[in-house]
């Protein structure tokens, strides 16, 4: 599916790597591997063992791995539960995301949970995929052709979250590999394309025209067979 929005936990790639990255480290750190911090069944169980340590625990591996955005989601998934988090550890967590590139609407989201949060469960008020669905303003936005679902917002790599360092996630390019397929790309434009100016991004939810859709698709064949030649 891709994303369906700029906030928090409207991207695959947050459920698929980040929150899956943080829940493989907070079971083996609990030796519980039934643990998830997202919408998990029995909150109260998960929140007491936050509360007992576990916060902490993978707050401080998360900086020892240096991983930001690991920083970030752990404080959005505790706030979600209603987990105690200390002061010092909150305006840690805050510097973090001062310097962490992420979506703007996700860190407003973010930033406004820091300010509001009281030590009960926080609403980030972020739309799931059906609700996104659901809220679509017409017809001609809820379905395409063959009656497809045209949610999908254009994904910016250098904004989206990344997994913990060290893992693999062989469904996902690295941030390093689209730099090089982004530079490959440039450089068959001005090869291929020199007088071609760029179309502007379309709007979300907003169904491309078809010369567009033929448009790219003889970019992307015609950019393949450039990668491929010898």
């Amino acid at each position: 599916m891709g994303a369906w929005g700029y906030g928090l936990f409207q991207s695959d790639n947050e459920f698929d790597v980040v929150v899956s990255d943080i829940d493989e480290e907070a079971c083996k750190l609990a030796k519980d591997p039934k643990l998830t911090l997202f919408n998990p069944k029995n909150k109260k169980r998960v929140v007491k063992k936050l509360n007992n340590g576990l916060f902490r625990e993978l707050l401080q591996l998360f900086i020892r791995k240096e991983w930001n955005h690991g920083v970030i989601y752990l404080a959005v998934l505790s706030m979600q539960l209603g987990a105690k988090i200390p002061a010092k550890d909150l305006t840690y967590v805050h510097k973090t995301l001062s310097r962490t590139p992420m979506y703007e609407e996700a860190k407003a989201q973010v930033q406004k949970g820091f300010e509001g949060y009281k030590g009960e469960a926080w609403d980030f008020e972020s739309k799931g995929l059906v609700e996104t669905a659901n809220a679509s303003s017409s017809a001609e936005e809820k379905s395409g052709p063959g009656g497809f679902m045209l949610l999908n917002v254009m994904e910016k790599w250098k904004l989206m979250p990344e997994g913990m360092p060290g893992k693999r996630h062989d469904d996902y390019y690295s941030r390093k590999q689209m730099e090089q397929i982004n530079k490959d790309m440039e450089e068959w434009n001005a090869k291929e394309a020199p007088d071609r100016k760029p179309k502007p991004e379309p709007k979300p939810h907003t169904e491309l025209p078809q010369w567009e859709k033929d448009r790219i698709e003889e970019a992307v064949k015609s950019w393949f067979n450039f990668r491929m030649a010898p």
